[in-house]
């Protein structure tokens, strides 16, 4: 049995509200609710890089143009959905990912038919381009136009969305146990912080130790266009759920968000832009022993 961590590498990460219930007292499995987690960048940031706080909405157009696209494209006689990523990189370059059949986790499941494209900023709207099409992005649109020859064709109109995580919001089981309730860090071990406004500051690992468990985890990551914000959630001491900006990253990597770090890449890559709260949901079995401590599964 072991305790759960909660730690940071290069950014400052917060939870509050942490839910208990135990779901089987022969075998002490635990479930978690990590209600909510923040992602922040600390004061000394990888590139020392300025980064919007929770509720501070971006003024500047790039956050505005970046996001997530979707819709239907047609060339010639056939129609298919096309999902879109715009992710802003800093110092006014973008970065498009372009997923045929519709966004990861919506359609898109060969990786084979992804396409990324490059550009900088242009008058308040961004163009890309390949061989056989341009891609506009403004005003919450992209305008997905053909190039025939002489001749431009438009051939669809992607709108700018924001999905939410089925997840979201879960509520935790009448019998839970409150591990934070905003007030105190009583239940964490020594050196375990509390922020001003009831976060619970990274670095912090439970007094009880657990085996088995669900956990609920929601988190928010920062719009840091020219830094990477970095966490992570620890089970066990052993074994580390990665919590890491990769949005507009790919191909998935075994160190990216929802990855079992240095272990296994995420199945999907389901991480959304920058201020927008997302989920993980991680079913985690302790490994067995027999009588005379060996690992038996």
């Amino acid at each position: 049995m072991k305790s759960i961590s909660h730690n940071c590498k290069n950014s400052g990460t917060f939870m509050r509200r942490l839910f208990f219930s135990i779901l089987n007292t022969v075998n002490k499995s635990i479930l978690l609710f990590i209600a909510v987690l923040l992602i922040y960048p600390g004061n000394e940031g990888v590139y020392g890089a300025t980064c919007t706080r929770l509720n501070e909405v971006p003024e500047d157009s790039h956050y505005w143009l970046q996001g997530e696209y979707a819709g239907t494209v047609r060339n010639n006689n056939e129609t298919w959905r096309l999902g879109a990523q715009v992710a802003a990189m800093g110092d006014n370059n973008f970065k498009l990912l372009l997923y045929k059949g519709g966004l990861p986790g919506d359609g898109s499941d060969n990786l084979s038919d992804v396409k990324e494209l490059e550009t900088e900023l242009d008058n308040g709207r961004l163009v890309f381009m390949d061989n056989e099409h341009i891609f506009i992005v403004q005003n919450q649109k992209l305008a997905v136009v053909g190039k025939r020859e002489d001749n431009i064709i438009t051939t669809g109109i992607l709108d700018r969305i924001v999905r939410k995580s089925p997840t979201l919001g879960l509520k935790p089981p009448e019998n839970a146990n409150i591990l934070f309730n905003g007030t105190d860090v009583g239940k964490w071990r020594e050196g375990a912080e509390r922020t001003e406004d009831g976060l619970l500051q990274q670095g912090a690992t439970s007094r009880q130790e657990f085996g088995d468990k669900f956990i609920h985890l929601e988190y928010l990551l920062p719009y840091w266009p020219e830094g990477v914000a970095n966490s992570g959630v620890y089970i066990q001491r052993r074994y580390e759920v990665q919590i890491l900006a990769t949005y507009g990253e790919f191909p998935p990597e075994k160190h990216h968000d929802g990855a079992l770090y240095n272990e296994r890449k995420p199945d999907v890559k389901m991480t959304l832009p920058p201020l927008q709260w997302q989920s993980f949901d991680i079913l985690f079995r302790a490994p067995r022993f027999d009588g005379n401590g060996k690992k038996i599964e």
